[in-house]
């Protein structure tokens, strides 16, 4: 036994070593020939572990909505494949075939050393004590009739959720019975191909009478969880998590996104959608299933009965569209959560003919085409507490959550392909001038003092409602030097902005929220 000690111990330094770090990437400065056309970006590029990069560039024509690949062709110095760490690197872009104005365009420069990323690290990350967080802040009745407010709380979790993991935070308003209704959107954008977009999903909502812990607070526990783990990363496709309103209503939140949610450079490509993830049982005759589904899916159904009806798996539901989705989900699930038990179906077309199997949220994107899975624990056909009073946290199992989450999470990490990438970004608008970004700002604001030692004060005043205001603040070579979310109350407040760190020299803040924005001159002195 002795003779082993060293062996595990050299094993485990060799592997706690053998992790590889992302590289770092800082743009140090921009400058723009406007004559020639030419934009040329001074960058320094290092790596822990000295390993060659891939470098690329790519520039936003909407405000840093969507970033879309500059053609190497069109770029000469350091740029594509083979780039060595080093702390002044250079390279210049011919924008001359560009359409837009260059001060309104963003870019973002972009370098990978092409080292492996573990999922199994992001699964091992997943945490039951993090689920049972979010459960109690979650559950207890929340529907737009009886219980508003705490409706408006949870949607507010979820918000605060995605911008605290710096995800790219909005919101979808739609109306129903003259009520204002808020799906909530937060995205990952994807280092190369951020067209290609997979979607965690799950509703927030419950029913009246209900404290909704399974129906579908637990969705929003593995939501938010996926959050937590997934922002940490980089990805060559976008992640999107969604927080559907309304879905006790009749879909109309996911219904209301599927058709007029989907931003037009989105290529949807997979939608895994949480159902009720929470209840687990291992006895016997505790799983029912709809009517006609044994003769729909034989296969399905034998599996169930040949474990004595237990209720004991979770059910990935998908449509004949989306096999390569479900193929993907049972793939993730026997490679990284093998204990996890999987029964799957595909229904045909759009899955009519088992309506039973239509009644989440993706069942719209089933509609449009989409490629979508149910992740469901079966709700009623398990859970005897479905829509009662007795759907409570106590009656949830945070072991099979957990799992179910890490399957999940696995197949969206394994779709949208992680890489070890890291990037840095300018506003060009701030090379050339800082006029165009004050659009509307809805209250009055100002920085004090100016000039200062860095601390300062925000004041914000005549604001007519609470709203978050992400801050961002560029020296005038156009690199973004600091950036936080910040929430501005009604009527007046003062906010500190910490800004010691810059250096002596003049800078520009930038307020945004949503497409308001407002700039604001400052100098750090001695």
């Amino acid at each position: 036994m002795k003779n082993l000690i060293p062996f595990i111990f050299s094993v485990f330094a060799a592997v706690t070593t053998a992790q590889n770090s992302a590289p770092d990437i800082e743009i140090s400065s921009v400058q723009v020939d406007i004559t020639a056309q030419i934009l040329t970006v001074n960058y320094a590029l290092s790596d822990a572990d000295n390993d060659a990069c891939d470098v690329w560039l790519k520039r936003s024509l909407d405000g840093g909505a969507y970033y879309e690949m500059i053609s190497e062709s069109n770029i000469t110095g350091d740029i594509g494949t083979n780039i060595t760490p080093n702390t002044t690197r250079t390279l210049a872009w011919d924008y001359s075939n560009e359409m837009a104005s260059i001060e309104t365009i963003n870019i973002r420069l972009f370098a990978s050393d092409n080292q492996v990323v573990d999922i199994s690290e992001m699964v091992s990350q997943v945490s039951e004590t993090e689920l049972l967080n979010t459960l109690t802040n979650v559950v207890g009745e929340r529907n737009y009739i009886t219980t508003p407010a705490h409706l408006t709380e949870v949607r507010n979790l979820i918000t605060t959720s995605f911008e605290n993991a710096d995800l790219e935070t909005d919101s979808q308003n739609f109306q129903f019975n003259s009520t204002t209704m808020q799906n909530i959107l937060g995205r990952k954008a994807g280092a190369k191909e951020e067209d290609i977009t997979y979607i965690i999903d799950g509703h927030f909502d419950g029913v009246q009478g209900s404290p909704a812990a399974d129906d579908n607070g637990s969705a929003v526990a593995g939501l938010l969880e996926s959050v937590r783990i997934l922002s940490q990363y980089n990805f060559e496709h976008s992640i999107k998590f969604i927080g559907f309103d309304a879905e006790e209503l009749g879909l109309i939140g996911s219904q209301n996104y599927v058709i007029n949610g989907i931003e037009s450079f989105e290529n949807i490509q997979g939608v895994l959608n949480y159902e009720m993830i929470g209840y687990f049982d291992t006895a016997p005759n505790t799983q029912d299933l709809p009517f006609g589904f044994d003769i729909l899916f034989p296969v399905a159904s034998q599996e169930v009965a040949d474990d004595n009806n237990r209720g004991n798996f979770i059910f990935a539901c998908g449509n004949t569209t989306s096999n390569p989705l479900l193929a993907a989900f049972i793939n993730a699930s026997e490679t990284y959560v093998p204990q996890l038990r999987v029964i799957t179906a595909s229904v045909p077309g759009n899955g009519t003919i088992a309506p039973d199997l239509r009644r989440s949220d993706h069942a719209p994107f089933w509609d449009g085409g989409f490629q979508a899975l149910m992740i469901t624990d079966t709700s009623e056909y398990r859970n005897d507490n479905y829509h009662t009073a007795a759907d409570t946290i106590d009656t949830l199992d945070l072991e099979f959550m957990m799992n179910v989450v890490k399957a999940t999470l696995a197949t969206a990490a394994e779709l949208a392909v992680p890489i070890s990438a890291d990037f840095d970004e300018a506003n060009l608008s701030t090379v050339l001038s800082v006029k165009g970004h004050d659009h509307e700002f809805p209250a009055e604001a100002f920085l004090f003092p100016n000039p200062s030692n860095g601390m300062l004060t925000l004041q914000v005043n005549n604001a007519k409602t609470a709203f978050n205001s992400r801050i961002e603040v560029y020296d005038l070579n156009g690199k973004r030097m600091h950036r936080e979310i910040i929430t501005i109350n009604a009527g007046h407040s003062a906010s500190k902005i910490d800004l010691q760190k810059l250096a002596v020299g003049s800078y520009i803040l930038i307020l945004t929220s949503k497409d308001a924005s407002k700039s604001i001159g400052f100098v750090v002195g001695e």
